[in-house]
């Protein structure tokens, strides 16, 4: 195949999702000229188009027919249904292996925009009780940064974004910048009362989320079909400094090292032509999600780095986590016939009650809740579904880990990663409390359940992988220091989810993006001040 080279960008990004988007406007905005990677297309597919009964059951019918040859691992997903499963990725052509012992579902999404296109939107803040986890239970390592450290850095994008929620005071969930508060619906105020008034540890409080109908607006640009608002306007701020440029169906195969084993740019296949494309840069920032920023770590043998860039530990691919699952399901009666503002996308959430200032449990780490209570109406022996779902946290171990799988490949002639991971002893005691936990509490309020879930999910379904380039003190112990910089390649950051020390019980993104807008930070200042 065909090698063109290009001239040379001051970062290279690569991947255009919830932390790849921020790197870019973090660093455009600083005066850098940035190039962005992403190995899907500019915009998604069209929905369903067609406008009669008929033929609409026939294209519905069609996709199903698709995801069940094309996407047999992403429509274990519930987000991947026939109106959305064009935001998933093409299973055939983009394999991976698993152990049969331990099963994963690696659940993706390429396109500009990534898997932020099916992202809920759910922004809650980590807190010293997550990243100092282990110097209260001894398990792990803490993390080589405070809340404190990365307090600005959410400010920064809760105010960019214009997060909704409420200031609480809890001490493991800070309160962050909200542009308003959300109402909570009669259901919920109902499911608030019966719970606090039982057990004053456990807070019901309103979701925290992105406002999508107050983001800023974007100009026509490569972006303005993106189905997420967020990334949505993240993208096109950085598109405004005119610093930015996109490449889409940019597979990037591996990181190319440079006679004195720094990286020297990105090599990647276009997914249109086939040719094999290097660019190169002064640094590069990996955001491709968790374990693809891994494949590509350990796709990136040479001389200098014979078991993949940044992997003198040997730790490239370890501790891969993935949060724990259980849910309910059923029925309340509506508690009132009306409610003012009661647009609230994403319920109400209880935070982790369980371990927060000493052991209380069988378990270490502990669960937050999601759920919520749909708007009722009509008169007050209406009945509303709910649901409630706990997410718990999965220990670190380093027997859960993604390697090359020998010998297979995608349709793009790159080596796919083998994945094992499963649960330990912990992750089960842990669900089987939290089980527990939401049936009471649904019961306190006079919710009737109609299914349980109660068997835990197979690692991936939560889509929150975490870990396998971890952050530390010592590079002997981590992949990366304290500004998501590699120990052994100091051109070289990785600021997506790959870089958590453990995983916390909320959920990620929101840290991931801060994360990246901390690392971008520091790099730009190593860029200006010519030690990268």
């Amino acid at each position: 195949m065909k090698v063109q080279r290009c001239v040379p960008y001051d970062v290279i990004v690569v991947g255009a999702g919830a932390t790849g988007s921020w790197a870019t406007k973090e660093l455009t905005e600083r005066g850098w000229r940035v190039l962005l990677l992403e190995a899907g297309a500019s915009m998604r597919a069209p929905p369903l188009t067609s406008t009669t009964s008929a033929t609409k059951v026939a294209e519905v019918a069609s996709r199903y027919e698709q995801m069940r040859e094309r996407q047999r691992t992403q429509s274990n997903c519930y987000a991947c249904t026939p109106y959305t499963n064009h935001l998933f990725v093409d299973d055939v052509d983009n394999p991976y292996t698993a152990s049969e012992a331990k099963p994963f579902f690696w659940i993706r999404g390429r396109q500009l925009g990534g898997r932020a296109c099916t992202w809920a939107g759910y922004t809650y803040r980590m807190s010293d009780y997550e990243f100092k986890a282990a110097s209260r239970d001894g398990h792990g390592t803490d993390w080589p940064i405070s809340y404190q450290d990365l307090a600005p850095y959410y400010d920064r994008i809760e105010r960019f974004l214009r997060v909704r929620g409420s200031n609480e005071s809890i001490p493991n969930l800070p309160d962050g910048e909200f542009c308003r508060p959300t109402a909570l619906t009669p259901g919920e105020a109902r499911l608030k009362s019966a719970v606090e008034s039982r057990w004053p540890e456990r807070k019901v409080i309103p979701g925290r989320a992105i406002s999508m109908e107050s983001l800023p607006a974007t100009s026509a640009s490569s972006v303005e079909m993106i189905a997420s608002p967020g990334v949505q306007s993240v993208l096109a701020a950085a598109l405004r400094t005119g610093r930015l440029e996109i490449r889409t169906h940019a597979i990037a195969s591996h990181i190319i090292v440079g006679a004195t084993g720094k990286a020297a740019g990105v090599a990647y296949v276009d997914g249109a032509s086939g040719a094999v494309q290097e660019v190169s840069s002064r640094a590069i920032v990996l955001c491709a999600s968790t374990i693809e920023s891994t494949r590509l770590l350990l796709n990136s043998r040479s001389r200098h780095h014979p078991e993949g860039i940044g992997n003198s530990s040997g730790l490239v691919g370890r501790y891969l986590m993935d949060h724990v699952q259980v849910k309910i399901r059923g029925h309340a009666e509506a508690a009132a016939p009306e409610c003012v503002d009661c647009v609230n996308p994403n319920g109400i959430y209880i935070p982790q009650f369980r371990n927060v200032a000493t052991r209380t449990a069988r378990f270490m780490r502990g669960y937050g809740i999601q759920g919520g209570v749909p708007r009722g109406t009509g008169s007050r022996d209406v009945r509303e579904d709910f649901w409630m779902a706990a997410f718990g946290e999965m220990l670190p171990r380093i027997e859960n880990q993604v390697s090359l799988s020998p010998g297979v490949k995608d349709a793009w002639g790159i080596a796919v990663p083998h994945i094992e991971c499963s649960h330990g002893d912990n992750e089960v005691e842990m669900a089987q409390d939290a089980q527990a936990a939401l049936e009471e509490m649904a019961d306190a309020a006079g919710f009737h359940i109609t299914r349980r879930e109660s068997t835990l999910n197979r690692p991936g379904l939560c889509v929150h992988e975490v870990g396998t380039a971890r952050m530390g003190e010592d590079p002997r112990t981590s992949v990366l220091n304290k500004f998501n910089q590699s120990w052994d390649v100091d051109n070289l950051f990785v600021s997506d989810g790959a870089c958590f020390v453990s995983q916390g019980y909320q959920n990620p993104t929101l840290t991931m993006m801060a994360l990246t807008a901390r690392a971008c930070d520091y790099l730009a200042v190593q860029l200006r001040d010519g030690h990268i």
